[in-house]
């Protein structure tokens, strides 16, 4: 879809989402809560904000607890307001006819009649602000933003990037404003926007787009403050959208607590700041992608033939770099990894093609620590051939791929799609092939005539290159299920237990027990000496070894 029709139809989502809110059920729940609060007189309105700027919403001790199930805090203030008091008095007055003019007896004497009349005092009471209070929470229709992702941190450092004021991240305690309940402002007599910090991630995005919008369009404006709300709130979902960040939980009640069901006027403002939407997309959109490519960098899961790609030709231009120090006897330099920090460091930042490698190095700890180790054994190995995928051959994946072969090979080769294997005193294990290249592992036992797993991982091989990757877990003890997706630390977790598995699978003398392909099946139980010709041929005789060698 083009940006422009794109655009349009944001806004369009605004003007309906906006409907719907006054629709809802959560906007019922709230008008009903707010028609508990008194409406308190001009005088009243300035004694509670005297005592207590910050004030929002206030009430009675005992109505806090009957009406909205809230409690004070115990050691809580009040604040003093002034509380009518209405009594019925009987007294004397003239009597008056029909259209308030004074009766007058024959002799033209007023004639007095008694009449009740209420007669109103005013005391004190206290009352107690609800950021006095605990309890059930308010009902409301305009919801904080939680959660954050590459998306919203890309966001937060473009607007970083392209907005020409200051930007100040700080806390309540720090910003008495914020004590309001707002989640960030523009001044424009200071001409800076200040941000709560405290937020999570996707209302702190959402927020300074507002404030940034606020700091365009209204530095200088004679226009309401309903007005200058909305146009900074739907110019933040509009960009938020186009960027593939879902704001409209906050944004649609925020717009709505300012348009009064006026939808021409809302209709009116939106259209009015469409170009300025077009405007701000296209000056961010070009920084968004850079930021986000650049986090995507460091939090992306490196294979070894990606860091291979990356790094061969800088490690051969490492190598006469590195070269005098090879001399020096290691426990004479006094810090190894400092000096090839040091090298890499200028090495990488003193060549432009090296761009993304150098923001790797300084932000993505795995391949930071990939690169050194490199560099480190081609410093103090005397053997280093730079001939050699060094990357991929000093990989845990390919010793995971090599510690697999030993185990099963013929499921490498296609020579059969599932291997049972048994050991005295351990669960069985089954290793079969899934779909092409991808297999599963499992230690299983029965619960309740349910197959249970204990754990379950599946992997891709990578044959061409001799690497395994892990994909999923289960542990159904647990009742966990996860797929990595990527995940850079969980697949350097999951990479370090299949290594740990898979040497525990030899050390605990596990044997193949059942062989399965699309020709045969072999059970060592019925034909044991076919089974340990199948393994002999694939060079996995110690998976089947004759009963002598099992029992020594």
């Amino acid at each position: 879809m083009p940006q422009d029709e794109k655009t349009k139809a944001a806004f369009e989502r605004i003007e309906q989402g906006v409907k719907d809110v006054y629709s809802s059920e959560n906007f019922k729940q709230y008008l009903s809560c707010l028609s508990k609060f008194h409406s308190y007189s001009l005088n009243n309105t300035l004694l509670i904000l005297s005592q207590k700027p910050e004030a929002t919403l206030v009430a009675g001790y005992r109505s806090w607890q009957n009406n909205f199930n809230r409690h004070v805090n115990k050691g809580e203030k009040g604040l003093t307001i002034l509380a009518p008091i209405v009594f019925k008095e009987k007294r004397e007055m003239n009597q008056l006819d029909e259209n308030g003019n004074v009766v007058l007896d024959a002799t033209g004497n007023t004639l007095k009649e008694e009449r009740e009349v209420n007669i109103t005092y005013f005391r004190t009471t206290t009352v107690f602000d609800i950021s006095q209070t605990s309890g059930e929470p308010l009902p409301t229709f305009v919801h904080d933003l939680t959660g954050s992702s590459q998306e919203v941190q890309a966001l937060i450092q473009t607007i970083q990037t392209v907005c020409t004021i200051p930007i100040e991240f700080k806390t309540e305690t720090e910003d008495i404003t914020l004590l309001t309940g707002a989640k960030g402002y523009y001044s424009p007599t200071s001409d800076k926007i200040v941000v709560n910090k405290d937020l999570e991630d996707l209302q702190i995005a959402k927020t300074l787009i507002h404030e940034y919008a606020h700091s365009i369009l209204h530095k200088q404006t004679d226009k309401t403050h309903s007005q200058r709300e909305i146009e900074a709130e739907s110019l933040a979902f509009v960009l938020c959208d186009h960027f593939g960040i879902d704001t409209s939980e906050y944004s649609f009640g925020y717009i709505a607590s300012y348009t009064d069901k006026e939808f021409d006027e809302l209709k009116s403002i939106l259209l009015d700041i469409q170009s300025t939407a077009h405007e701000m997309i296209e000056k961010i959109e070009p920084i968004f992608k850079e930021r986000l490519q650049m986090i995507e960098l460091e939090n992306k899961y490196i294979t070894p033939v990606e860091m291979e790609q990356l790094n061969h030709d800088i490690l051969v231009s490492m190598l006469p770099i590195l070269e005098p120090y090879k001399a020096i006897e290691e426990n004479k330099i006094s810090d190894v990894d400092h000096l090839i920090d040091q090298k890499l460091i200028e090495f990488l930042n003193t060549n432009d093609k090296y761009a993304t490698q150098a923001h790797l190095f300084s932000n993505n700890p795995n391949y930071n620590r990939v690169l050194r180790s490199a560099c480190y054994n081609a410093l103090v190995n005397p053997k280093f051939n730079i001939n050699q995928p060094w990357f991929i051959e000093h990989s845990i994946e390919r010793r995971n791929y090599e510690l697999f072969e030993d185990i099963a090979k013929p499921l490498l080769t296609n020579d059969a799609y599932y291997m049972k294997f048994t050991s005295p005193g351990f669960m069985d294990l089954n290793i079969e092939i899934i779909d092409e290249n991808r297999l599963a592992i499992a230690h299983n036992f029965e619960l309740n005539g349910d197959l249970m797993a204990d754990p379950d991982v599946e992997f891709t091989v990578d044959k061409e290159n001799r690497l395994l990757y892990p994909q999923t877990y289960q542990q159904d003890t647990l009742q966990i299920y996860e797929r990595l997706d990527g995940n850079p630390i969980r697949i350097n977790e999951l990479n370090q237990f299949m290594n740990q598995w898979f040497n525990n699978i030899t050390d605990q003398h596990y044997i193949i027990d059942k062989v399965y392909s699309e020709n045969f099946e072999l059970s060592k139980k019925e034909n044991p000496s076919a089974m340990r010709k199948f393994c002999k041929e694939h060079d996995i005789p110690w998976m089947c070894p004759v009963s002598k060698e099992l029992e020594r």
